[in-house]
């Protein structure tokens, strides 16, 4: 059965997490965890290092808690500095599947797919060093139309619609780069983003035995938030922001009492209701 869309409910849960986002509200005041926050000690900002850690680490935000990734990529700049320059990576281990390679970028990061993060760190390291000399910045403003740029991105390994969306975001939010066209980009929507949008009704579905494959969904979503957004004036960029916290903070640990979505979520008003409104 297919899902049924209600674009009036899909604008309501947009205004509220643009408001709650932009206020600070709530969960919302909790930005720590967002891409937009993560830089090494030291680091100066919209620098090269800054780059090039965003570049190899925002990659492999996905199959594992993404406060645990940053804290272990950080330690890992810090420690092994060489790790995080392309040319370095190409000249000093083996070829992608290097097990020394493995140990010290999978492996060390507790990745879910230490080989498959090693080989994406090394054929990165390599296409970066061929088209945009070795500096992460020379990608980002290499155009100033984000669908091209979003393809830029995605040439590269892992960097699918989600991940390669989310370094999108984060390096427009930054300042790294500055372009039009955000607004025919798909939202970067995962399998939280689905759920988040039955549990609000923008989509309403029966099957039968009240199970839904929410990743099946996920296309459909990117275009129902990317279209409730451009109705309303509104790029996609807070809304992805305060959708991903509310999901990977609130959902999880049911944090209802601080989420925006509360009333209209009906996971939301049952926890609610049952912590007395707290």
């Amino acid at each position: 059965m297919t899902p049924v869309v209600d674009t009036e409910r899909a604008k309501l849960v947009i205004l509220r997490v643009q408001d709650a986002f932009t206020c600070r509200k709530g969960l919302l005041s909790e930005t720590d965890d967002l891409v937009e926050s993560q830089i090494p000690e030291g680091v100066e900002s919209l620098s090269r290092d800054h780059a090039l850690f965003l570049f190899y680490t925002v990659v492999n935000d996905h199959g594992m808690k993404s406060s645990r990734l940053y804290t272990r990529a950080k330690v890992l700049f810090r420690e092994q500095r060489s790790l995080f320059e392309p040319s370095g990576v190409i000249e000093t281990f083996g070829g992608p599947e290097d097990p020394q390679l493995v140990r010290s970028t999978g492996g060390y990061l507790g990745t879910r797919y230490p080989k498959e993060t090693a080989k994406t760190w090394y054929l990165n390291s390599v296409r970066l060093c061929q088209k945009f000399d070795g500096d992460p910045r020379n990608l980002f403003q290499s155009v100033s139309d984000a669908r091209i740029l979003m393809k830029e991105i995605r040439a590269f390994r892992g960097y699918g619609p989600k991940i390669g969306g989310m370094l999108l975001r984060a390096i427009i939010g930054l300042g790294f780069a500055d372009v039009k066209g955000v607004e025919e980009v798909l939202v970067p929507v995962d399998i939280h983003d689905s759920r988040i949008s039955f549990l609000t009704g923008m989509l309403k579905h029966d099957d039968g035995n009240g199970k839904i494959d929410y990743y099946a969904h996920v296309p459909q979503v990117q275009r129902i938030l990317l279209d409730a957004c451009n109705s309303l004036g509104l790029k996609w960029l807070d809304a992805d922001r305060a959708l991903w916290l509310i999901g990977s903070r609130g959902c999880v640990s049911k944090r209802c009492g601080l989420c925006p979505l509360q009333d209209i979520c009906s996971v939301g008003r049952e926890v609610v209701k049952d912590s007395g409104g707290k």
